[in-house]
């Protein structure tokens, strides 16, 4: 996709979240609020004649091709809302995102594509508190302790292909010998605390904890590359993996950062870019909402 494609998908996603339009301050601020793109008022520049992020410009020139193209409304003062030709478009936008060549560079952020992809990826996650129903969690005999395992680099991997179900979801195959190894090497204790209380597997001579990935796998065609690595794999005892996927906004936001931060280095090196605590905060959040509008 072009920068101008992407503007374009971003300012129309936006103005369909916003219920088809809004004044043109509150739809900008509102990319600037949900973290789409990858410039923003704290990290652009500002233009000397109206004090204004180069972004917010840029963004207001683009609403001028689209009007022009018919994707949006003419005629209404400071006011930018789509058409249904703008909505068509739209869709073929983000399929476009979605079915994007490998080594396109990316201008709106992780925290957007997380928004795409939401939708049309499988619910990953346990439909109860029981330990051992999450889908993450490593199947009892499908791996042995002691195949030896490749040396851990922390170089990008360019990732396994993505299977597509029948219902046009991407499931992104993980590996049960690479979870098991992640518990391994963090000694099958709880990244949060090794306290925390658990219990031995039948199946072998362990304590039972559940391998979490922090960088979500439904990001893997945003960064193209591998994420079921050891480095983005944490052991987690039932109680901490629910709250991360059930907990309050602040829980979450207190587990992950207590997380990422204890392996900061390694996760921005297989991804091969840099993201922040606050992206991964915002992740997770969309994940929580759309979550909670399907049930």
């Amino acid at each position: 996709m072009t920068q101008r494609d992407q503007k374009w998908l971003v300012l129309l996603y936006c103005l369909a979240e916003l219920r088809g339009g809004a004044q043109r301050n509150l739809v900008l601020q509102h990319i600037q609020d949900q973290g789409y793109w990858y410039k923003n008022d704290q990290n652009d520049t500002y233009r000397t004649t109206r004090r204004e992020s180069v972004w917010r410009n840029d963004f207001s020139y683009e609403r001028q091709h689209l009007v022009e193209e018919g994707y949006m409304k003419s005629g209404i003062p400071g006011r930018w809302e789509i058409t249904q030709t703008g909505r068509a478009l739209l869709a073929r936008l983000i399929n476009k995102a979605l079915n994007r060549p490998a080594d396109e560079n990316l201008c709106y952020t992780p925290v957007f594509f997380q928004e795409l992809i939401q939708e049309q990826e499988d619910d990953q996650y346990p439909t109860s508190g029981q330990p051992g129903s999450n889908a993450n969690a490593t199947p009892g005999n499908t791996a042995r302790p002691n195949v030896p395992k490749p040396p851990m680099s922390n170089k990008p991997r360019a990732p396994r292909s993505p299977s597509i179900s029948s219902s046009g979801k991407r499931i992104y195959p993980r590996s049960a010998a690479v979870s098991l190894n992640a518990l391994n090497l963090a000694g099958n204790v709880c990244a949060v605390n090794p306290d925390h209380p658990s219990f031995l597997r039948r199946d072998r001579s362990a304590m039972y904890m559940e391998p979490h990935h922090l960088i979500p796998m439904s990001l893997t065609d945003y960064f193209n590359v591998d994420l079921d690595r050891e480095q983005n794999i944490f052991s987690l005892c039932s109680n901490c993996h629910n709250r991360i996927h059930y907990g309050t906004k602040e829980d979450v936001k207190i587990l992950i950062t207590k997380l990422f931060s204890s392996r900061e280095d390694d996760i921005c090196s297989i991804l091969g870019k840099k993201i922040t605590i606050d992206e991964l905060c915002r992740i997770y959040d969309t994940m929580a909402k759309k979550k909670r509008h399907r049930h």
